[in-house]
């Protein structure tokens, strides 16, 4: 044999390669392989713990709060309250509440961040752009929003009756409702919840399991309904704007125009009441309807389908 075949290799160099990559994979516990590609971030317990996390962390702070003296007025412990009274404990309450509920807001959103820290140890805490301040998707999502309202009213008086005490009265209230509300809840509902849950299971999926987690955190049955419709919505729009911008903009005209309702009396009217009843308010249905069909389709091709 010549000198020129003995240099020649008999395997090339990419195969050999292969083959001992190959045997190293397969000398693998397949059991030791299957726990470590099983164990993905986040799960269903981790989206249970992190409610619970919410939960406790609200229950700490108002103890800490009542321990200092911050407790919010109860109108049942006086026998009959008359107007000025009610009216007085409410802006009370307003003003108690504007401080209660920040702090247990903060204290939740951090307490989160840390769990999300310490089992992921990466990720995105929302995201913010220029395009969440486009007044044609916060307009389309905001008509889209009170349209769902609308649609969903007859599911809604079918459940039990809300015992939500509210915010109370007064500027305080006001801007619990407006400010406060919609910045948390959207700093935690969106910005680490959705976004940790978008990384395993998508947009649709995330969008839906963190609007559970929007809807569950209120805890009245008709309100968590309305929140679970409202989150899908604010979901959605995040989504659309990779800005949590928009949906803190979205949040605060729903608040807004839910508050407006409680100052001029239209609070305890549903809107078949509100609009009269009759063929007016089937005619306002439909539309309302219709709007929310093509609302969905415009999020399915310009969101979801790109998934």
């Amino acid at each position: 044999m010549s000198n020129r075949e003995d240099l020649r290799p008999s395997e090339p160099i990419e195969s050999i390669l292969e083959s001992d990559a190959t045997e190293e994979v397969e000398m693998l516990d397949p059991e030791e392989l299957q726990r470590t590609t099983s164990h993905q971030f986040p799960g269903a317990l981790d989206i249970v713990a992190m409610a619970l996390l919410l939960f406790i962390s609200q229950i700490v702070v108002s103890w800490l709060c009542m321990i200092c003296g911050l407790t919010l007025p109860d109108l049942s412990t006086i026998e009959s309250p008359d107007i000025e009274t009610t009216m007085s404990m409410e802006i009370l309450k307003g003003e108690r509440f504007a401080v209660i509920y920040p702090l247990s807001m903060l204290a939740a959103f951090i307490v989160i961040w840390l769990y999300v820290r310490l089992r992921d140890g990466k990720g995105v805490v929302a995201r913010f752009s220029s395009k969440g301040f486009n007044p044609n998707i916060i307009l389309s999502s905001f008509v889209w929003l009170i349209a769902a309202q609308i649609v969903i009213e007859p599911l809604l008086e079918l459940l039990p009756d809300s015992d939500n005490a509210g915010t109370g009265r007064g500027f305080w209230a006001c801007i619990t409702a407006i400010g406060f509300a919609p910045l948390f809840e959207e700093l935690i509902c969106r910005g680490v919840v959705l976004e940790t849950l978008r990384r395993r299971w998508g947009k649709l999926s995330s969008v839906a399991l963190s609007s559970l987690f929007f809807g569950i955190i209120h805890m009245e049955p008709t309100v968590v309904v309305a929140a679970f419709v409202a989150g899908t919505i604010f979901g959605t729009t995040y989504l659309r704007t990779s800005s949590l911008f928009s949906t803190i903009i979205l949040h605060s005209l729903n608040n807004a125009f839910a508050f407006a309702l409680i100052v001029f009396g239209f609070s305890d009217m549903s809107f078949a009441e509100l609009f009269g009843g009759g063929p007016k308010y089937y005619a306002i249905y439909t539309i309302a309807l219709l709007i929310c069909l093509s609302c969905c389709i415009e999020a399915y091709r310009k969101v979801y389908r790109k998934s």
